[in-house]
């Protein structure tokens, strides 16, 4: 007995089961899959990820206006989802509701943020291409829509030469122009027949990421408009006659002539199969080669410097501290900043502005890198000046970076924000205008920012900057004095240890064992001033000259810059942390320096830790 074709159950548990499967699949519309991918991507940012999204909005609202008047909060939107009245629909009402869950913990800019670009999704098939661009464009670099890895290769190559354009390119597209009546309705017909075509969709997104960075106001919306007008024509070309084609691409052919984007780098059919064919024939019929010895390994040379074995195992260290470790850290850095200012030489603005440059220049060469990186730290630096630096010694450090980045009352963030947004194309252009870097010095710490740059995207900016420094202490440390060294890396002492105490000696521990329980009137005994004489300290100089006091030096700084502060803080602090540093290159050159000489030079440290405390302990006698 053959069975036919079954009809859909409309009554009982298989009925029932069909109904639930039909509403999962649709409980957020027709694009639920895409909102769900959305939301739990959104739920993985990182807080660096964050902030890029939150800078890209900034620039979209710089061209777009969306946002300046007033803006909902999260709480509105939360209220107007479990309203009653619905003044939104069901399957918006469903997703909002999922979404503000998942990112509960997140702040209202935030979700702010995600709710928009939902949104979008949610309506992606009513909404204009340009209106949807604007709500998604700040998550379209890290949250991928469907379909932007399936363009034709004509768009791809457009999006492209937008990427390439210069402020005078874009420019000439921000000009007014008018289509006559019959090419716009050709125009509006053909895409009618394509809608299923992404192409205005994907440039609009991508004009609205590269735009705003050199352009803003009206001039770069117009521009922008312009460029999501190249995208409809280029959708809806195979719908269109060469006349209408060329009429309608009038606004973009000179600074993007149609032909560029007819480039094909397929070769022709058969090509590749005959080169091939050859290829393996030649393999075939050529005698064999004889065998030669393999030449020996070349070892590659360390990427971070001198102190490649540190400066690795503080990165692979700093990734593994726990969160009670992180507040130790956290603490020591304040209690550092309390005697030495070091917070203020490098706030979060110039860190940030850094590691944004370390992350766009990637695929640049070490060279360049190194000019960018010494280009955007200069920059940062003399922006995060308050004053302090003159306004036209400002501009100058910021020319390499013009048109992308001009200086409008920019700071320290406001700059990192820019940088984030740059793209290929102006990291070619800042690295040629940059001036020359030092490439020995500063390869190495570009590697190693470079190595860290995915653990700096979750972290706080305390945590960002007291890292930073720290890695860049350990690459330049043997340019660094040691109390300078100490001060950018005593957080991290305790943590992942750069000094080995058996190699210090008895006498030297014993010394730093003492700093590490000095009392608050040790630390008024050792800030007090002091002056030694030319003859004693070009003693001590001919003793330490060969840098064997540089590793106990260095540890009773390590030591002393963390419990000196919790004792006395201020100028007098870090007066007290000096003489401690001091007594330890002292105590590390005793054998070269005679008892008299010796005694001189422990004088400033005599009231706070006598001489004679240091000497081994007496064996009791049976």
């Amino acid at each position: 007995m053959r069975i036919g074709a079954v009809a859909p159950a409309s009554h009982g548990l298989l009925g029932r089961i069909q109904r639930a499967n039909d509403d999962a699949a649709l409980r957020f519309g027709p694009h639920t899959a895409e909102v769900e991918a959305f939301i739990g991507a959104a739920a993985q940012l990182t807080p660096w990820q964050w902030r890029q999204v939150l800078a890209t909005q900034r620039l979209v609202a710089a061209v777009s206006k969306e946002g300046v008047g007033a803006v909902e909060s999260a709480r509105s939107i939360q209220a107007a989802i479990r309203s009653s009245e619905r003044r939104m629909s069901e399957p918006m009402a469903r997703a909002g509701e999922v979404l503000f869950d998942t990112l509960i913990k997140r702040s209202d800019e935030k979700q702010v943020a995600a709710w928009q670009a939902m949104t979008a999704i949610v309506m992606r098939a009513q909404l204009p291409a340009l209106k949807f661009a604007v709500h998604y464009a700040p998550f379209a670099a890290l949250i991928p829509l469907s379909g932007s890895d399936v363009l034709e290769p004509r768009t791809r190559r457009f999006i492209a030469a937008l990427d390439r354009l210069n402020r005078e390119g874009l420019e000439v597209l921000a000009g007014r122009w008018r289509l006559e009546p019959a090419a716009s309705h050709a125009l509006l017909q053909a895409v009618a027949k394509t809608k299923h075509v992404k192409s205005e969709e994907a440039v609009a997104v991508a004009a609205l990421t590269l735009i705003p960075a050199q352009l803003e106001g009206d001039e770069g919306w117009s521009a922008v408009r312009t460029a999501v007008h190249g995208g409809r024509v280029l959708g809806a070309l195979s719908e269109l006659s060469p006349e209408v084609t060329t009429e309608l691409w009038a606004p973009l052919e000179e600074v993007i002539p149609l032909a560029s984007l007819e480039r094909d780098a397929t070769p022709p059919e058969g090509v590749g199969v005959r080169a091939a064919v050859n290829h393996a024939i030649r393999k075939i019929t050529r005698p064999p080669r004889a065998r030669l010895a393999a030449p020996a390994a070349v070892r590659a040379g360390a990427p971070y410097g001198p102190n490649q074995a540190e400066v690795a195992a503080f990165i692979k260290g700093v990734g593994e501290l726990s969160q009670i470790q992180w507040l130790r850290v956290i603490d020591r850095r304040k209690l550092v900043e309390s005697v030495t200012r070091e917070g203020s030489t490098e706030p979060a603005g110039v860190v940030r502005a850094i590691l944004a440059a370390l992350e766009g220049t990637r695929n640049l060469d070490t060279y360049s890198r190194c000019r960018v990186y010494a280009a955007v730290e200069r920059a940062a630096f003399a922006l995060e000046s308050h004053g302090r630096v003159d306004l036209e010694q400002v501009r100058q450090t910021l020319a390499p970076f013009e048109p992308s980045i001009a200086y409008e009352g920019l700071n320290g963030s406001g700059f990192a924000h820019r940088v984030a947004s740059l793209r290929e194309g102006d990291w070619n252009r800042i690295a040629a205008a940059a001036p020359d870097a030092d490439e020995e010095g500063v390869a190495p710490l570009v590697n190693a920012g470079t190595a860290l740059i995915d653990f700096f995207g979750g972290r706080s900016d305390d945590e960002a900057v007291a890292s930073w420094h720290a890695v860049a202490a350990l690459v330049h440390r043997q340019r660094m004095t040691p109390i300078k060294f100490a001060a950018s890396y005593a957080p991290f002492a305790s943590a992942i240890p750069v000094t080995n105490p058996r190699s210090l000696g008895a006498m030297v521990s014993r010394y730093v064992t003492a700093l590490g329980r000095l009392g608050a009137s040790q630390c008024v005994a050792l800030a007090q001033h002091w002056k030694i004489d030319d003859e004693l300290s070009n003693a001590l100089a001919r003793a330490s000259a060969d840098g064997s006091t540089r590793a106990a030096e260095e540890a009773a700084a390590l030591v002393a810059v963390v419990t000196v502060p919790m004792r006395l803080a201020g100028s007098g602090g870090w007066a007290a942390v000096k003489s401690a540093a001091f007594g330890g290159r002292v105590i590390a050159a005793r054998t070269r320096l005679t008892s008299e000489q010796l005694e001189a030079l422990w004088a400033p440290i005599q009231a706070a830790i006598p001489l004679s405390s240091l000497n081994a302990p007496a064996k009791a006698r049976r």
